[in-house]
C-alpha cells in the first residue's frame, strides 16, 4: 500500500513541525505500509488542525476534543466474489472488499484516509518526553491497521493488534511506544 500526503491544515504553524522538517520518521511509514495491503492500493494521510480534528472526533466518535489519529477504511467486509484481500494476506484482520467499477480499479484504489492532528501529537510529545520521531509510526500503522479491519475493543483484541504494530515497528527499527510505556 502506497501512503499519500494530503495538507489540510489552514492556520499558521507555530513550534516545530515533524510533518514539515520531513523528518526521519515518514520514511518507516512509507516502509511499513509497502508491506500491508495490496500492492497498488493508496491510502491518504490527512494533517488537519486542531480544531477541525476536535470536529471530527465529536462527529464520527462521539469524543470530546482533539484526538491524535482518526481512520476511515473505504473497503468493504462483504462482497460478490472472492476477497480483494483475504483475511492475512498484507495483515488484513478480516476479508475485505473494494467497491469498484472494475477489478482494475480494485487493485488501484484509494482504501481511506488517515487523520493526523500535528500540533496536538507534537505538543503531548513534548510535554510526555516523548520520541515524536517513534509516535508518528505508530500512528500510522495503527491507522493503516484500522483500515485493514483491526479493532481494539477488548483486551485480546488490543494485544493481537499492538502485537502487530509492534513486529511492524521492529522491521523499520522501532520500538512500540506503548509497550515501553507501560
Amino acid at each position: 500500500m502506497k501512503l499519500n500526503l494530503v495538507e489540510r491544515r489552514r492556520g499558521p504553524r507555530r513550534g516545530p513541525d515533524a510533518w514539515a522538517a520531513g523528518r526521519r520518521a515518514w520514511s518507516a511509514c512509507t516502509a511499513m505500509a509497502a508491506g500491508l495491503g495490496a500492492a497498488g492500493w493508496t491510502l491518504d494521510v490527512v494533517l488537519l488542525d486542531d480544531a477541525d480534528m476536535a470536529e471530527l472526533n465529536r462527529d464520527f466518535r462521539g469524543g470530546d476534543g482533539v484526538t491524535d489519529v482518526l481512520s476511515f477504511s473505504y473497503l468493504e467486509t462483504g462482497g460478490p466474489g472472492d476477497a480483494d484481500l483475504a483475511r492475512g494476506q498484507g495483515e488484513a484482520a478480516v476479508d475485505l472488499w473494494v467497491e469498484a467499477l472494475s477489478p482494475e480499479a480494485a487493485d488501484a484504489a484509494t482504501v481511506g484516509e488517515i487523520v493526523l492532528a500535528p500540533a496536538f501529537v507534537d505538543g503531548r510529545c513534548r510535554e510526555m518526553g516523548w520520541d515524536v520521531d517513534h509516535e508518528w509510526p505508530l500512528l500510522v500503522v495503527h491507522g493503516c491497521l484500522h483500515v485493514l479491519g483491526w479493532v481494539h475493543d477488548t483486551p485480546q483484541e488490543r494485544e493481537a493488534m499492538q502485537a502487530v504494530e509492534a513486529r511492524l515497528l521492529a522491521a523499520q527499527g522501532l520500538p512500540h511506544p506503548l509497550r515501553e510505556r507501560s
